[in-house]
């Protein structure tokens, strides 16, 4: 019995390493092609852009992108790098931009559903100092750059294509999806609307909606066209969600009458789900949609108003979405310039803003770390400054378990290679080869873990000892890695410090914050023309507060953690 239970846990153990390998072949197979062509074609000493456009690739393969968003990307790119290269002229300049740059990423890209929003940008300013170069060879650099860039642009394409000839539901779709299910169960009596699964996991999905807004935040405008359409259907999901929870029994269908109109709205949502309405309004689903709004406003009970109340919401989103990009959009979801100031700097240029105090422990990190890899010659002295920045984590908590799990992967990493290198007898063919198969490990593993940090280190002594003796590598890696995690553990102990503790009572304030913003903006309905744009950003502020306290509710304690889940509950 034991030995089975020993075989099953051991061939589940295998199926995962070998589902993971699966999920992150595209990424693999992008490194190694971006490689080999830029090694052939621009040299070895431009492999850093290869990391930083796999990055980025990873980052934005899964997403659905438009041809100007993309190019926005290469340009912001583009404009690092030379950023950089500006950082290397002298140590004045080295000082001032890694202070200033860092502020500017972190207030423009933060974002509480991804607190690391801003790495891949800041990986690339930071990467590309790390190796000066002068200007004929940065020339070569940026070109080698823009070379992986459109391989970055021509596989999010490819991606998002196959994706659409495959099938695959935005969250809006599986919403109406899950919502026709739902009601078609209720309406047949196979289970109430206090039970249902459906309606549980479309409360998840709301929430999603939300998060996909808030993150088309427009350059001009409260969010973009299509975030404005996620964001109508959040406010759609919301309603009925808020309605099902607190009246849920006008989902019971009265007579044959409502059962009918029921299930006929069950069908359209169905219907709904399977087609990609945000990409325009197909006439049949408008029709169908205005013809069951039709039926439902003749009826007199409680689920044909709800009914009512639901499509005019839902044509009005299809309405919206058949305009042209640039019509969606009117004045009142302009933000001022004023108030697009405040809300992306000036509001969060206070000490006890998460933004304000990462950014200060970042400048910090790379003004100290760039002077150091400035001012020496050592040939590998940026691998100080590099591991430092890999360490630095918004977090305090996550930022020491990658120092311990960095420092213990790393000492593995130094026996592996001190073991295996001299055993490759200087073949270069047998270094790539090495180095290929832990690039394949290395994005197979979980960053931060102690394996992940094994195969980056094998992998960078892999390609460091085709021109320095093995022993010397290891021992200079393990010292800067060293070096690093003490350098970094006193910033984040003495300088800004912010703890997941912390965050969750400010998160805790803000959301009463928010309250009072929203009695503001009701009283000053009462005398002027609502804003659209001030009343979308404060549901989507709310809604950031509000998902991430539930999201780390967890980790709070005993009767308060009661007590949160309480408030939570009532706000």
């Amino acid at each position: 019995m034991t030995d089975q239970k020993d075989r099953f846990r051991a061939s589940a153990a295998v199926c995962g390493i070998w589902g993971k390998f699966v999920q992150s072949l595209p990424v693999i197979v992008f490194f190694l092609l971006m490689f080999y062509a830029v090694v052939l074609l621009f040299g070895r000493k431009y492999m850093m852009v290869v990391s930083l456009s796999t990055l980025y690739f990873q980052n934005n393969y899964k997403k659905q992108h438009t041809a100007a968003s993309l190019l926005a990307l290469v340009a912001q790119q583009l404009f690092l790098g030379i950023l950089a290269y500006a950082a290397t002229w002298n140590l004045l300049l080295c000082l001032l931009l890694n202070l200033v740059v860092p502020f500017w990423l972190i207030f423009s890209k933060y974002s509480p559903f991804n607190l690391l929003s801003y790495f891949s940008c800041m990986m690339t300013f930071t990467f590309l100092q790390l190796i000066p170069v002068d200007g004929k060879e940065f020339v070569i650099q940026m070109t080698a750059l823009a070379f992986c860039c459109v391989f970055v642009v021509a596989g999010v394409f490819f991606y998002s294509w196959k994706r659409k000839r495959g099938g695959v539901r935005h969250t809006e779709q599986k919403s109406m999806q899950i919502l026709g299910t739902a009601l078609e169960r209720i309406a047949k009596g196979e289970e109430s609307a206090e039970d249902s699964e459906e309606l549980a996991e479309l409360y998840l999905l709301h929430r999603a909606l939300y998060q996909e807004a808030y993150q088309e935040r427009g350059r001009w405008h409260v969010v973009t066209s299509s975030g404005k359409l996620k964001y109508m259907f959040a406010v759609l999901m919301q309603r009925t969600i808020y309605l099902v929870l607190s009246q849920s029994q006008i989902l019971k269908p009265e007579n044959e009458e409502t059962r009918q109109l029921e299930l006929r709205l069950s069908d359209y949502m169905k219907k709904a789900g399977q087609t990609d309405f945000m990409s325009g309004a197909p006439k049949e689903l408008v029709r169908e949609g205005r013809r069951l709004t039709r039926q439902a406003e003749k009826g007199t009970d409680e689920f044909s108003h709800y009914a009512a109340d639901f499509l005019h919401l839902f044509l009005f989103i299809l309405y919206q979405a058949g305009k042209k990009e640039k019509e969606i959009l009117d004045r009142r979801w302009k933000m001022p310039a004023g108030e697009k100031l405040k809300d992306r700097f000036l509001y969060r240029m206070r000490p006890d803003t998460f933004e304000m105090r990462f950014a200060m422990r970042m400048s910090l990190v790379l003004m100290t770390g760039m002077a150091f890899n400035f001012l020496f010659d050592e040939g590998h002295s940026y691998w100080f400054v590099m591991n430092a920045f890999l360490l630095l984590r918004p977090m305090y908590e996550e930022s020491r378990y990658r120092m311990r799990n960095r420092f213990l992967g790393t000492a593995a990493g130094c026996l592996i290679v001190s073991a295996v290198i001299p055993l490759l007898g200087g073949s270069l063919t047998a270094h790539f080869i090495l180095a290929s198969v832990m690039v394949a490990c290395m994005y197979t593993a979980v960053p931060g873990t102690i394996l992940h940090a094994l195969f980056v280190t094998c992998y960078a002594l892999t390609m460091t000892t085709m021109a320095m003796e093995s022993s010397m590598a290891a021992v200079l890696r393990l010292a800067y890695v060293i070096g690093a995690v003490l350098f970094v553990l006193i910033v984040n102990r003495f300088f800004f410090p912010t703890s997941m503790g912390s965050q969750f009572r400010y998160n805790f304030q803000m959301l009463f914050h928010m309250h009072h913003v929203y009695l503001r903006i009701l009283e000053n309905a009462l005398e002027n023309r609502l804003d659209y744009w001030r009343l979308c950003d404060a549901q989507l502020q709310y809604q950031v507060y509000h998902g991430q306290l539930k999201k780390d509710l967890p980790q709070a304690g005993g009767e308060e953690k009661e007590l949160y889940r309480k408030i939570l509950a009532l706000t």
